[in-house]
């Protein structure tokens, strides 16, 4: 299915067939307007930019996807107990790190391509978000030019009504 956009200056229904079908035969689909099609992308990407709870939760899932159970947490309390069992929990690690050096590295891996994934998703909906509005601005427009088609149909189907009634007119006064 092709879609195409004629532009033609006039009222006329018939100028408007006939800058159709000059279209239809140089095959030149034309271009959608962009002036509301652009505004309606421009709200949803401020829509999404707006959701905070979005945007925070990216933010967390970005800085946080990566695991490092070498990291020394520092101690909330200035304890001396509390300091040297954050020390004696640093060096238990580095000794046993070659035990969980491999589950550790898949489950960065595993979290990196799901944080990528999260990303080619979001853009791709916002894509496809933007294909929406086009497509609803398209048929809007093209619901305002059947309207106007359908309004100049009404009026040629009233002209030649009053047409074929002076027709009879004419001839029942001969």
């Amino acid at each position: 299915m092709s879609v195409y956009w004629i532009r033609f200056h006039g009222d006329s229904a018939a100028d408007a067939i006939k800058a159709i079908a000059d279209a239809l035969k140089r095959n030149e689909q034309g271009d959608a307007p962009d002036k509301e099609c652009s505004d309606s992308v421009a709200e949803s990407e401020a829509l999404t930019a707006n959701d905070t709870y979005l945007q925070s939760n990216l933010q967390t899932m970005h800085e946080t996807w990566s695991i490092d159970p070498l990291r020394a947490e520092p101690p909330t309390d200035k304890r001396l107990i509390s300091r040297l069992r954050v020390h004696v929990q640093h060096a238990i690690r580095r000794l046993t790190r070659w035990y969980f050096f491999s589950p550790w590295m898949q489950t960065n891996e595993f979290h990196a391509s799901v944080v990528r994934i999260i990303d080619v998703l979001l853009t791709r909906q916002q894509q496809l978000q933007q294909q929406i509005n086009d497509y609803h601005y398209r048929l809007q427009a093209a619901e305002q030019q059947i309207h106007t088609l359908r309004n100049e149909l009404a009026i040629t189907h009233q002209y030649l009504m009053e047409l074929k009634q002076y027709l009879v007119n004419q001839t029942i006064s001969k």
